[in-house]
């Protein structure tokens, strides 16, 4: 098992003895580690947990706004698809494919493999940042577009007989029969995708994950662990298709959704972890300045604080700066 482990999570093969991982100096002074401690936690993610959880209060408050609800042709073709009622992937299954998957993956590997508190951290909070990020961001594009849903004639309900307008040759909502609203409003926001969104956001980030523990991105090739790192962009995937499939979106609709999702884990993916090309990139990034961290050198210029390392050696910017649990 622990052959398997290893082969599975490799770490980096350069020299253990890589600054990026040793103990960091205040000042040259005396080393000391970045121990994982509530504290430090605290000092230097509390802007992040605030962040996220106003994501979450404003994807919950804009998912059911009306919005724009843009003019069509009774005639179009593309929009006289089959209501479906029952859904493949509903959003409780979402939810579980979004966040819970991930989480089910990550934390034992954090917890076990890595043996990490920060790893433990990053994870479940880049996985947050990621899903209300996208969740956010598809809301509000939804809103301002306005597209009808492939479905939307038989969501409409329009009187038996009913024509175009003679003058500009289109239809609006204002015509449509359906007593419920939430169904009307919903058939005009079909650009882009929320499942492909929030699918790719978040095996996205595990896909992301999983790459930078097992090295994927370095100089000497995985073919066999890149399949399974990249495995959960498969289920994203069958997740998108599935809103074709169900005549609640045009493919256009899927194809943004699932690049705006896979943008956002990429973003949040990276506030958290090194790029996947770094050394030491299967460890998190260095938890940021705390209250406890004064004392730390300042380049005046740049305004970037100075970390050293055990040999005195100035490093000009935290940005690549990892930590390992000593």
């Amino acid at each position: 098992m622990s052959q398997l482990i290893s082969y599975c999570f490799p770490r980096s093969r350069e020299d253990q003895s890589n600054p990026l991982e040793r103990r960091i100096s205040r000042g040259g002074g005396e080393s000391q580690s970045r121990a994982f401690t509530w504290r430090r936690l605290v000092s230097s993610y509390w802007s992040d947990w605030v962040f996220i959880g106003a994501l979450w209060i404003i994807y919950l408050s804009i998912s059911r706004i009306p919005g724009h609800r843009r003019e069509f042709s009774l005639r179009e073709l593309s929009l006289q698809h089959s209501y479906a009622e029952d859904e493949r992937v509903p959003e409780n299954m979402l939810m579980f494919i979004t966040v819970g998957l991930p989480l089910i993956v990550m934390l034992p590997v954090a917890s076990f493999v890595a043996r990490n508190a920060w790893d433990v951290h990053n994870a479940v909070c880049g996985l947050f940042m990621s899903f209300t990020m996208a969740g956010v961001i598809t809301q509000a594009i939804k809103l301002l577009v306005g597209r009808p849903r492939p479905d939307l004639i038989a969501r409409c309900q329009p009187p038996p007989g009913q024509q175009d307008s003679p003058v500009y040759g289109l239809s609006n909502w204002k015509m449509c029969t359906q007593k419920d609203f939430y169904v009307l409003n919903d058939g005009f926001k079909s650009f882009p995708s929320g499942h492909s969104s929030l699918s790719f956001a978040g095996v996205g980030f595990l896909a992301l994950y999983l790459a930078g523990k097992m090295h994927l991105w370095d100089v000497y090739g995985n073919r066999n662990r890149a399949w399974f790192a990249l495995s959960p962009l498969l289920i994203g995937a069958m997740v998108a298709i599935s809103r074709t499939q169900d005549n609640r979106h045009h493919w256009q609709d899927v194809l943004v959704g699932s690049l705006l999702g896979m943008c956002v884990a990429t973003i949040a993916y990276r506030t958290y972890y090194p790029h996947l090309a770094h050394p030491t990139c299967h460890l998190p990034m260095l938890p940021r300045v705390a209250s406890d961290d004064t004392d730390d050198q300042v380049d005046l210029e740049t305004g970037v604080r100075l970390l050293n390392d055990q040999q005195g050696i100035p490093r000009q910017s935290e940005e690549e700066e990892v930590w390992r649990r000593a």
